[in-house]
């Protein structure tokens, strides 16, 4: 799933959360797989799973309108507290990850299933 440029809309329609849940997984999943970056995935997350515009998530997250486009835009550095800010709606937080995919994949494996 590759984001595109859509836009959140009034009349976007809205996922179950059953789907909410998959799709959040799916973003996951592909930000470890590095198919997506942060900025990427904010922009998904925020329009598929939230519907929500720029300047009301940025209240929501209490951060300024700029700050969300900036990130989505792959501008600025924003600080470990700013990006869990505008994360933490998702059930995300920045942290640590391996850069090894061997490693990842292996600390993804249940440890019964390591041999």
């Amino acid at each position: 799933m590759k984001a595109s440029r859509s836009r959140a809309t009034s009349d976007s329609q809205r996922i179950d959360a059953v789907g909410r849940t998959a799709f959040i997984r799916s973003v996951i999943y592909q930000l470890m797989q590095e198919k997506l970056s942060q900025s990427e995935a904010l922009r998904l997350l925020r329009i598929e799973v939230l519907g929500l515009k720029q300047d009301t998530y940025a209240r929501l997250v209490d951060v300024s309108r700029k700050t969300i486009s900036d990130i989505e835009n792959n501008r600025g550095n924003y600080s470990v507290e700013v990006m869990n800010k505008v994360f933490r709606p998702f059930g995300l937080k920045v942290g640590l990850v391996p850069v090894s995919a061997s490693l990842l994949n292996s600390l993804l494996t249940p440890p019964d299933s390591q041999t």
